[in-house]
This record gives C-alpha cells, sequence and structure tokens, in this order.
C-alpha cells in the first residue's frame, strides 16, 4: 500500500513533465514558422551596359590581354553599399548584387573591348600569349547620397604595358551619374550608364597607346 501511494506522485511528475515538455516543442516550433515567415525576400540586381559599336577603322594587329581587375573589399562582395556621409559607408539588408562588383565590371570590360572592334584579338592575360597587358583597378562602384539627390559613382584607373613591362599609358576615368528616381533599381541603372562611359574611356585610351606604339 505504502510503494503504491508513493508510485503515483511520482507518475503524475513524469505525465506533467512530458505535458510541460510538448508545449515547449510545439511553442517552438510556432515561433520558427513565424520567423521564418516573417523573413524578407532578397532582391538581387545586375548593371546593364550596352556593347559599342564596332570602330571604323581597321583593327589594331595585335593581341591585347587583359589582367584581373583589382578591387577593394567592399567591391568583391554582394552586398550593395551605399554611402550617406564621406566617412560612413553602409549596406542595403535585403538588396544584393547578382555577382560582386568587380566581376561584373571584369565582364563588361571584356565585352566592350571585344565589341568594340579595335583590337585584332581580346584575351585573359597569360604571359607569353599578348603583346600588350591592359591593367584595371575598381576603385569605387557605389551609391552616393546627397541632398540633391543620389548619385551612382564609379571610379577606374587603368595602364596599358607592353610586353617589356614598359608603361605606354595610364589614366583614370570617375564617373558620377544622378539617379533618376530614389530607389536602388534607380541607383543601379545610374551604375551602368556610369560605367559605360568609364569603359569607353579605357577603350578609347588602350586603342590610342596601341596605334601610337605601333608606329
Amino acid at each position: 500500500m505504502t510503494d503504491s501511494a508513493c508510485a503515483v506522485p511520482g507518475e503524475r511528475r513524469r505525465r506533467g513533465a512530458a505535458r510541460w515538455f510538448r508545449c515547449v516543442v510545439a511553442a517552438s516550433v510556432v515561433l520558427g514558422l513565424a520567423g521564418c515567415a516573417s523573413a524578407p525576400d532578397i532582391r538581387y540586381y545586375r548593371v546593364v551596359v550596352p556593347l559599342p559599336s564596332p570602330a571604323a577603322d581597321s583593327p589594331i594587329p595585335a593581341t591585347l590581354g587583359v589582367a584581373r581587375l583589382l578591387a577593394p573589399e567592399p567591391c568583391r562582395q554582394e552586398r550593395i553599399l551605399y554611402r550617406a556621409s564621406p566617412y560612413r559607408v553602409e549596406y542595403y539588408a535585403v538588396d544584393r548584387w547578382e555577382v560582386p562588383p568587380a566581376d561584373m565590371v571584369q565582364e563588361a570590360l571584356f565585352a566592350s573591348l571585344r565589341s568594340s572592334g579595335r583590337f585584332r584579338r581580346v584575351v585573359a592575360w597569360r604571359r607569353g600569349e599578348a603583346d600588350y597587358r591592359l591593367e584595371t583597378r575598381l576603385q569605387r562602384f557605389e551609391e552616393v547620397d546627397e541632398a540633391d539627390g543620389w548619385y551612382g559613382v564609379v571610379d577606374l584607373e587603368y595602364e596599358v604595358v607592353d610586353g617589356e613591362g614598359r608603361s605606354l599609358t595610364r589614366g583614370v576615368s570617375q564617373q558620377r551619374v544622378r539617379a533618376e528616381t530614389h530607389s536602388v533599381e534607380g541607383v543601379v541603372a545610374a551604375l551602368s550608364r556610369a560605367l559605360a562611359v568609364g569603359l569607353d574611356e579605357i577603350t578609347r585610351g588602350t586603342a590610342t597607346a596601341l596605334r601610337a606604339a605601333a608606329r
């Protein structure tokens, strides 16, 4: 009788603990589902740069090797950054680049150089496979917010080097294009236009240097 009386409270405690555990698990599942339901969707963007029309004059009889584009760390990640002041850089929470800006600019540079028709061949640079080397660095690729509007800013540096490592020319392209709308998509469109101008400057500068070297 004594043993039976002692067993009943213990059983009740075990049943109570089991009910408490089930309640905790159920609450955790509900909270987890609520968290998933409220998670914002990620939006992805990509610059669009029209290809240039082929040049009217004949191509330069040389192979241009394009070195891997250099870029600072912010340009090598998919988060879209904006600059609200000269001293602070921030990132959008749910807006991303489809691929990092450094990769987008490298791809657009290749396409622009090849489509220009100014060079006999345009290849990825490897020692011994090209007559000249084009080196580029992406310094800035960002949104800048100012009182009069939002801007897309693209800064590029480039240098053309011959087969002996001698510099033929170097230059800087700094483009600042105002966005038509106060939105991420508006800034991406402004960055696209800024990049198109910058790539055209690099293409023309490179062609001028190679034609002068060929004389």
